[in-house]
């Protein structure tokens, strides 16, 4: 069984974990509920499928033969042609791995050719796939930035025939401004592990109830997540110097919890808002959640993606400096980093580094469009549109990559922060770190 997280990537995984945690329904398990999609995992000429059985919810089955196509419009199509052929240029030609290419590709990118690729969800490599990658190109370094969530969900994510080669490291956030702590899991041990009491019986997940007073005292502090289920605490701390051998970065830098604490901070100043924060307990009532939900949902469908980028940049900054340190790291090269679809976290990551480093806004905002295709070549599509239609979500908002998302996430930047070089300095990457940067990616090998 696989709930939605890992189904359509944090971006819509948020909206609809926000969603039905606010609306007497929830939609992940590390929420409490329990939307799931049932998967068949099978290997076709090397390449892995993930065939979903069904979508269920609260109990009730989604027929996804009576999910209806998103409906496209002339522009659309014209604007989906366009892009796909600008990927059938520069993507990479990878049968199972999605959304894949050189940030060298982008146009006016200064950044040389095979030091960065953003790419979908690795573990999906075919045979052919993994020679490319690892073989002729060489990659060395993946970041994954999936949520623990994500991670705990995904059955290909020890795949032995994709990670035999890498030893995994562990990002765990201490807050903004703060160093993170890096740990090397020993070789064989799962990055996701089950939590116990001191018995060694399984701990129980958190309820409805204590999710949801969890996310109204975090509305209080921006301080780092505390440990997510599943994180592995105890192995040894991982120098964060280079190593002459292939690494697997896991770098969460979002989670559905400070997605759902973000959205509930916009309404703060509104009065429904005020009196759940002035009487937490409320929000265990269903009759109470009933009636912010419409609120609620209005504000997510209404910001859609860049309102979620703007999160991502702000609760999401310790991760998002962790990267770019590795991006730094020329002995770290080449360097592979992705999400789910590479849409969303990858999308917003890519676009800061390219900002950094000079390309002009509407490069950017080209790269960012070639993610429009990824989710409709999915086979579970229909799953998706289905999981967020029941939420009364948009579909074409949160699965889309439109120009206008990239363009309002950048001017959101420079509002709230001056100018990328102001948010680098926020979260801590400062100009020493970016000369480093632009070494590491500029500069040819000798």
């Amino acid at each position: 069984m696989r709930p939605a997280a890992s189904l359509v990537g944090i971006g819509a995984a948020a909206a609809l974990s926000a969603a039905g945690s606010l609306g007497g329904v929830s939609a992940f398990t590390s929420i409490g509920g329990a939307s799931r999609t049932q998967y068949s995992i099978a290997t076709t000429g090397g390449v892995v499928q993930r065939l979903p059985l069904h979508y269920a919810h609260g109990g009730d089955d989604i027929d996804l033969s009576t999910v209806p196509d998103v409906e496209i419009t002339p522009e659309e199509r014209e604007f989906f042609a366009r892009t796909s052929a600008l990927c059938s240029e520069r993507n990479l030609p990878l049968a199972g791995v999605k959304n894949a290419r050189d940030l060298a590709t982008v146009s006016k990118s200064p950044v040389r050719p095979g030091r960065i690729y953003r790419t979908g969800r690795v573990s999906d490599a075919s045979d052919d796939d993994i020679a490319l990658l690892f073989d002729e190109l060489g990659v060395r370094t993946l970041v994954d930035l999936r949520s623990p969530t994500e991670l705990k969900d995904d059955p290909t994510l020890e795949r032995d025939a994709v990670f035999k080669d890498f030893v995994s490291v562990v990002w765990n956030e201490r807050g903004r401004g703060e160093e993170g702590k890096e740990v090397e899991l020993p070789r064989g041990k799962p990055r996701i592990r089950t939590r116990v009491n001191e018995d060694g019986s399984p701990k129980p997940k958190m309820s409805r109830g204590e999710r949801a007073r969890e996310m109204l005292e975090g509305m209080r502090s921006d301080e780092g997540e505390s440990e997510e289920e599943g994180e592995d605490p105890s192995a040894e701390l991982h120098s964060s110097s280079a190593h002459d051998r292939r690494e697997r970065h896991f770098v969460s830098i979002m989670n559905e919890l400070k997605y759902v604490r973000g959205t509930l901070s916009k309404l703060k100043k509104r009065d429904i808002a005020k009196a759940l924060i002035q009487s937490p307990p409320a929000i265990v009532s269903s009759r109470a959640r009933a009636r912010v939900k419409d609120v609620f949902l209005s504000e997510i469908n209404g910001g859609g993606l860049p309102l979620l980028n703007e999160l991502l940049l702000h609760y999401g900054a310790p991760g998002i400096r962790r990267v770019l340190e590795l991006f730094a790291d020329r002995s770290r090269h080449p360097i592979a980093f992705y999400c789910t679809a590479g849409k969303d976290r990858t999308g917003v990551i890519a676009a800061v580094l390219l900002s950094a480093l000079g390309v002009p806004d509407e490069d950017i905002v080209e790269d960012y469009s070639l993610s429009a295709n990824v989710y409709a070549e999915m086979n579970d599509h229909k799953a998706m549109v289905g999981a967020l239609s029941q939420r009364n979500l948009d579909a074409k908002t949160f699965l889309g990559a439109p120009p206008e998302v990239m363009r309002d996430t950048l001017e959101a930047i420079r509002d709230n922060y001056g100018s990328v070089e102001g948010y680098l300095d926020w979260i801590g990457f400062d100009e020493g770190c970016r000369e480093r940067l632009r070494r590491a990616l500029l500069e040819d090998d000798e």
